[in-house]
C-alpha cells in the first residue's frame, strides 16, 4: 500500500501578489519619510504599470565613511549621508566631529541614484534595461529571474571615491583641495540626478 504524503502543496504567489506587498511596504516607507524626495514621482510612474514594481531605489548620495581598509565593507561605519550636492562647510564639520579610529581610511564617496525593478516576464525586462541603458544608465542590468518575475537594476556610471585621508598615515587635505573634491563630487551626483526626470516617460511606452 502506497504511503500518503502530508506534504503540504507549495504556496505559489502570482506576480499580482508581489507587487501588492511591495505597495504595501513603500505606503509604509513614504508614510515614514523613508523615501529620498527626488525619486518619488518616478516610483509613482513605475509603479503605475500593471507589470512593473518597483522594490528598492536612492536618489543619489554623497557621503563620508570610515573604514579600516579598502575594500573593507563589512566594516564601514557610516557617518555622514547627502541626497544632494553639498557645500564646504557641512563636509569640513563632518570630518572635524568624526572620532576616527586608529589608521583609518575617510572617504568621500558621490554614488549614482539605483533602482531595484521586478518585470512580470523576461522580455519586458529585456526591454526595460534596453531603454535605460539608451537614456544613460550604462551600468543597469538584467540581475536574476524565474517564473514569477525579472529583476532589473537601473545605476549610472556616475561615481567617485576620494580618499582624503588616513589616520596617522595620510593627512587631512587643505581646505583648498577639500573644495576642490566636494566640488567635483557634486558634479557626478548632480549628473547623475539629472537623468531622473526622463525615466518618468518610461512606463508609457512599454
Amino acid at each position: 500500500m502506497a504511503q500518503l504524503s502530508h506534504k503540504r502543496p507549495k504556496l505559489v504567489m502570482e506576480f499580482s501578489q508581489y507587487k501588492a506587498n511591495a505597495m504595501k511596504k513603500l505606503e509604509y516607507a513614504l508614510s515614514e519619510g523613508l523615501v529620498d524626495e527626488g525619486v518619488i514621482s518616478v516610483l509613482n510612474s513605475f509603479n503605475s504599470h500593471p507589470d512593473i514594481f518597483t522594490t528598492s531605489s536612492c536618489a543619489g548620495r554623497l557621503q563620508l565613511i570610515v573604514l579600516p581598509d579598502i575594500g573593507r565593507k563589512d566594516s564601514v561605519a557610516l557617518r555622514k549621508t547627502w541626497h544632494r550636492p553639498v557645500e564646504f562647510q557641512e563636509v569640513k564639520d563632518a570630518i572635524t566631529n568624526l572620532e576616527i579610529p586608529a589608521n583609518s581610511i575617510v572617504i568621500l564617496q558621490g554614488q549614482s541614484p539605483i533602482f531595484h525593478i521586478s518585470c512580470r516576464t523576461m522580455e519586458l525586462a529585456q526591454k526595460f534595461r534596453g531603454i535605460v541603458h539608451g537614456q544613460g544608465w550604462k551600468y543597469s542590468s538584467l540581475l536574476t529571474g524565474n517564473d514569477d518575475k525579472w529583476v532589473v537594476e537601473i545605476l549610472s556610471a556616475n561615481r567617485i571615491d576620494n580618499l582624503l585621508y588616513r589616520d596617522g598615515v595620510i593627512e587631512k587635505p587643505s581646505d583648498e583641495r577639500l573644495k576642490f573634491i566636494i566640488e567635483e563630487s557634486n558634479k557626478i551626483l548632480v549628473k547623475a540626478q539629472a537623468r531622473l526626470e526622463a525615466l518618468e516617460y518610461i512606463p508609457s511606452g512599454l
